[in-house]
């Protein structure tokens, strides 16, 4: 009896997902090239990606802009944005971004980086770009839920400076089945220690 309850309580906490595992989307395994509205890399199908204007999604090399491959989003009149949506509530995300380019920025703008709960913002962080147009910067937001994220370059004058970004990673936090799961196994683990001090 005691190895069978062992056995559902490892099986338990192993289907929650307790230690929440972190997915990144680097690009690397994506065949170059435009891509759709929608559209999600084979790291994983729980983010898809948008172009806020037009359909201007492109998986390339950019050089110093990424890490190998990169995504961006086109082009350099149309003041698009990146639109990240999840297919689960996620509580935290990072990326790097490049093409901060001096000749298409000023001092002190902004790379922008916002979360949504359904259509309500609920949190959102900036960071000054260092304007050297090399992907050597990060972003990122945590400590809220979210399904759906923006990053652009707020720049001054508004033109649409070309967003690339990289080695994207996010935190999905467990549904409260997993939780529950979770929960009914570890209340096992201490049933069964109490037992063996009795």
């Amino acid at each position: 009896m005691k190895k069978l309850l062992t056995v559902f309580t490892l099986l338990c906490l192993g289907l929650t997902g307790f230690a929440q595992a972190s997915t990144l989307i680097n690009f690397e395994n994506d065949p170059v090239g435009v891509k759709p509205n929608g559209w999600s890399s084979v790291d994983s199908a729980l983010l898809s990606f948008t172009d806020s204007v037009g359909a201007v999604l492109d998986v390339e090399d950019w050089g110093v802009q990424s890490h190998g491959k990169g995504l961006a989003v086109f082009d350099d009149w149309d003041n698009s944005w990146l639109i990240m949506d999840f297919a689960a509530v996620v509580n935290s995300l990072s990326m790097e971004f490049g093409n901060d380019d001096p000749g298409w920025s000023n001092p002190g703008d902004l790379a922008v980086l916002t979360a949504f709960m359904g259509v309500s913002q609920v949190g959102q962080t900036n960071v000054v770009m260092n304007r050297d147009d090399i992907m050597n910067q990060s972003i990122s937001i945590s400590g809220v839920s979210f399904d759906r994220a923006t990053f652009y370059y707020a720049v001054n004058p508004a033109i649409g400076l070309i967003e690339i970004v990289d080695n994207i990673e996010f935190t999905v936090i467990p549904a409260p089945g997993a939780i529950l799961l979770g929960s009914i196994g570890v209340s096992l683990v201490g049933w069964l220690r109490r037992r063996r001090t009795l």
